[in-house]
């Protein structure tokens, strides 16, 4: 039941803290300037990851993985989930 709670808090948060559409807010995201391109960490990657060291890891915590595992589902469903790469205007 925790873990249920952490995913839709997860979901939630991320919903409140990331733009709505598409695009938004990506100056405030974790990106890195190469060359003439952006290279975008989204969220749901970088929670990804995240989630994969604290199981590695043994962390047991259920809260935590909900939280992550429903930020990483938020950040799944945008179009643009698979873009990484984009050029700078």
């Amino acid at each position: 039941m925790i873990l249920i709670i952490g995913i839709i808090l997860g979901f939630l948060f991320s919903k409140l803290l990331s733009g709505k559409h598409e695009g938004d807010k990506i100056e405030k995201s974790l990106r890195f300037s190469v060359k003439n391109n952006y290279i975008h960490i989204h969220h749901w990657i970088w929670c990804s990851m995240l989630l994969i060291v604290i199981l590695v890891l043994n962390f047991r915590n259920e809260l935590i993985i909900g939280l992550l595992i429903g930020s990483m589902i938020q950040g799944l469903s945008y179009k643009d989930r698979f873009l990484i790469i984009y050029p700078k205007k």
